[in-house]
């Protein structure tokens, strides 16, 4: 069986997600095999695109929930150091939950043939779940990083892992499973 192309989405492995407005105490616990992946995929040619909240002060409908976080342009909002971005790397801003929403992500994997998405990020059962769907939606294979998507709680994290897998075919993959299919050229 021919493997389809793919693409890593790091979602939300941002400054004010990881230690900021918005801290997921259980992020920091991803962000070294996050790096592992993404050197991996790097180094294979295959696209890293990290998709990032960067909300607009005062007109994100997002922000009446969850507060202020990860607004454009500040500290906040930027990617953990430890993970990129790098030459050659892409970066797509979201305003919404879900990567795809009025974003440009789909015509840049389009463009770029991917077939299949590696998800890796924050939060499961938000911006991964429904970035999960919307690739599902518009055909896309979708793939888990197991151990490189976290939750505020592990009941959370289990249950959102489950429905994706579920609802959407998700397949769930260890950092290895997936440099050894994905990146091994």
């Amino acid at each position: 069986m021919e493997q389809k192309k793919a693409a890593i989405l790091v979602i939300d492995m941002l400054n004010d997600f990881i230690g900021g407005a918005l801290k997921c105490e259980r992020a920091e616990a991803i962000v070294s095999e996050t790096a592992r992946l993404l050197k991996g995929a790097r180094r294979a040619h295959v696209p890293v695109i990290f998709t990032n909240d960067a909300h607009l002060k005062g007109v994100d409908h997002e922000l009446a929930l969850w507060g202020e976080h990860a607004m454009a342009g500040t500290e906040g909002a930027k990617i953990t150091p430890a993970l990129g971005p790098e030459e050659g790397d892409y970066v797509v801003e979201k305003r919404r939950y879900s990567a795809f929403f009025h974003t440009g992500l789909d015509p840049l994997l389009r463009e770029l043939g991917t077939e299949t998405v590696i998800l890796a990020g924050i939060q499961a059962h938000i911006c991964v779940q429904h970035t999960a769907a919307d690739a599902y939606f518009r055909g896309y294979d979708v793939v888990l990083a197991d151990g490189l998507i976290e939750a505020f709680t592990e009941e959370l994290l289990t249950t959102s892992m489950g429905y994706m897998s579920e609802m959407y075919g998700a397949k769930r993959m260890s950092v290895d499973a997936i440099l050894k299919t994905y990146c091994a050229r």
